[in-house]
Formats: C-alpha cells, structure tokens, sequence
C-alpha cells in the first residue's frame, strides 16, 4: 500500500507518524499527497519521552493543523490504545 492509501483508509482515526528525527505526531489527517500530511488534533512526543516501561509522554500541540513534510516520515500506523 502507498502512503496516500494507508492514510485514506485511516482518515478518521489518528495516526502515529514517526520522523527521522525521532519526534513522533499522533493526530487526524485532513489532507495529503505524495509531499505533505496535514493532521488536526495533534499531540507530539520525542524519542527521549519514554519511561521504563516503553510508554510515551504526549503532548498538545497548540496549533490547530500540523503540517509534515512526507519525506521526513520514517513510520505510520494508527493509534490504537489496548484496554
């Protein structure tokens, strides 16, 4: 699957996407194409935000939209919290 596919068919859940420099966004995507993902409702974590047990710390981005640069994400998939 491309990139574009993956997201379309998660459009409505939020995704997890991971840049090379180690910053993770979790959030909704609005638009994309091949060069840029726009995602609303947006929280962030660095790599260094994980605690002994693998968990990570999010944090609210104060912005409305967020705007990635497709060719800096190394991973996605969609958040999915286990109960």
């Amino acid at each position: 699957m491309s990139l574009k596919e993956v997201l379309a068919a998660n459009r409505d859940r939020q995704m997890i996407i991971i840049m090379k420099d180690g910053r993770g966004f979790r959030g909704k995507p609005v638009r994309f194409d091949d060069d840029v993902i726009v995602l609303r409702d947006v929280f962030e974590t660095l790599n260094q935000d994980v605690d002994e047990k693998g968990y990570m710390f999010w944090r609210r981005v104060l912005h409305s939209y967020l705007i990635i640069n497709a060719d800096h994400v190394t991973r996605i998939w969609p958040w999915e919290v286990a109960t």
